[in-house]
């Protein structure tokens, strides 16, 4: 009897929730905003999160010609599907709301900002799903997971494309490094690219100690290491974990498997050394010891570099 009464006023109250939504449907169809506007506002204070309830009061708004308060109503929407991760339908609703604000900064903002999110997820997806079926195993695939706030806009990854960050996160494999670790030599030949999850590394002044020692340090989201893997040159100072952290490496084996069947193996390799870590390093190394462009009086920088990469 308990049961039935307790299941008796469920229902109840269901079928009144249900009567209401459809009064407020009719009311909107009658082109009765105002008295819309007067049973959503409450409404929306018992249960903000009625997404559904929250846009026939944009639309009631719309009909009353506020579009200042319906275009709240659509971005808060907006940001409830982002957060569900329904960046579709939520970059869809921003879409719509421009037709009737089409001058309106934020609305083209928060699209973009939708995109880019979106664009990163799909990204996250795809490179979490080539380390567990790769090289690099779970492992590598929960580091990554739990760097990825930090890796997230980093060159590497805004540039890698669908096929090429599968190819190349199915070849990487995780590496944790310890405090004072060497990574690289300076002049030492190598065989692997890192790219960093967490911790930090410092590019030292071969030899010398103390603050003055480090040139450069590196974090979350760096490549480091491009131009010993990918033009087999010497690592162009020493490179010294500063904070303990983890990697994921690429090394000449994984490097060869990317590449085979690879239909842009140019652009691919481009993305690799888009942050040109070592170079950047080569160059300020240079400059300390006085014969780079800085230290020259100005003659060297006038000539240009010499490497065409430089110029871009």
């Amino acid at each position: 009897m308990v049961f039935k009464k307790l299941f008796g006023k469920e229902g109840q109250k269901k079928k009144s929730q249900q009567d209401e939504a459809s009064t407020i449907e009719d009311l909107i169809v009658l082109e009765r905003y105002d008295e819309a506007v007067a049973r959503l506002k409450p409404h929306l204070k018992q249960h903000p999160q009625d997404l559904h309830a929250h846009l026939r009061l944009a639309e009631a708004y719309l009909g009353l010609d506020e579009r200042g308060r319906a275009l709240d109503e659509f971005m808060f929407v907006a940001d409830e599907y982002a957060r569900d991760g329904f960046y579709d339908r939520g970059i869809a609703l921003l879409r719509k709301a421009k037709r009737f604000a089409p001058a309106t900064q934020a609305v083209d903002e928060k699209i973009e900002r939708l995109e880019l999110i979106k664009g990163a997820e799909r990204s996250r997806a795809r490179a979490v799903e080539a380390l567990r079926s790769g090289r690099g195993a779970a492992t590598a695939a929960i580091a990554l997971e739990g760097a990825w706030p930090e890796v997230a806009g980093s060159d590497l990854m805004r540039n890698l494309g669908a096929d090429p960050l599968k190819r190349l996160f199915a070849q990487l494999e995780l590496v944790v490094f310890t405090k004072e670790e060497k990574l690289g030599r300076a002049g030492q030949t190598g065989e692997r690219l890192y790219f960093l999850l967490s911790g930090v590394v410092s590019a030292r002044l071969p030899g010398a100690t103390g603050a003055r020692a480090e040139i450069r340090s590196f974090g979350p989201g760096d490549v480091i290491g491009e131009s010993v893997l990918l033009e087999q040159k010497g690592w162009p100072a020493e490179y010294v974990v500063a904070e303990p952290g983890r990697a994921l490496v690429l090394d000449r084996e994984g490097l060869a498997a990317t590449l085979q069947g690879n239909p842009d193996p140019r652009g691919f390799l481009t993305s690799l050394r888009m942050q040109h870590s070592d170079r950047h390093v080569a160059k300020m190394l240079a400059e300390i010891r006085g014969t780079g462009p800085a230290a020259a009086g100005g003659e060297a920088a006038a000539k240009g570099p010499t490497d065409p990469q430089e110029s871009r």
